[in-house]
């Protein structure tokens, strides 16, 4: 009799910590444009259409990228398409073509002409430039809540000052730079 109504269910995936601490959110949040991308916590947001806002994608590295590399390899999850400007530093490349047929990773064509490590987090850039490469649009909070693709509109909580941790964090230093009082530690 002690299994009446027992059913067995797996635990779920262990969510990551990805804010140390949060001191400054603006009240009530806001609403985030119809997402085409599962995005979590910390993914940077700025100015959409009316009073929405629209995420930055961020693109975290699976594999480290050396200056002659013509394809890189970016962790699932990022919401890359062919023809995204991805960007680190000031510099930004259009990506060309998006092989997602690998479980771990999406491999991605561009050359980026530089070497970075593995585990960075690369930016959506606005355009291709070689030397003044900037967000898609200007940050202005990080999201406190991960929002799902296929719900429409959402409503987020919008950070505006926390330390977020860099090995979880869905943000580029560059972009995290923009914010004053958003801090990678």
């Amino acid at each position: 009799m002690a299994n009446v109504n027992f059913k067995y269910e797996d635990a779920g995936k262990v969510e990551p910590i990805y804010f140390e601490q949060i001191y400054a959110e603006k009240p009530g949040g806001g609403l985030v444009t119809a997402p085409t991308f599962d995005a979590p916590p910390t993914t940077a947001v700025g100015k959409g259409t009316g009073s929405q806002y629209a995420l930055i994608k961020g693109y975290r590295l699976a594999a480290a990228v050396a200056a002659a590399d013509t394809t890189i390899k970016i962790e699932k999850g990022s919401g890359i398409v062919s023809g995204d400007f991805i960007g680190t530093g000031k510099k930004a490349v259009a990506s060309t073509a998006v092989d997602t047929s690998n479980a771990d990773y999406d491999t991605v064509t561009v050359t980026l002409g530089v070497d970075v490590p593995i585990g960075t987090v690369l930016y959506q850039a606005a355009a291709a430039s070689a030397t003044a490469a900037a967000p898609l649009i200007t940050p202005l909070y990080v999201i406190g809540n991960g929002i799902k693709t296929g719900n429409g509109d959402q409503a987020v909580r919008l950070v505006n000052g926390a330390n977020l941790r860099k090995e979880t964090a869905n943000i580029a230093s560059e972009v995290a730079a923009l914010l004053p009082t958003i801090q990678l530690v």
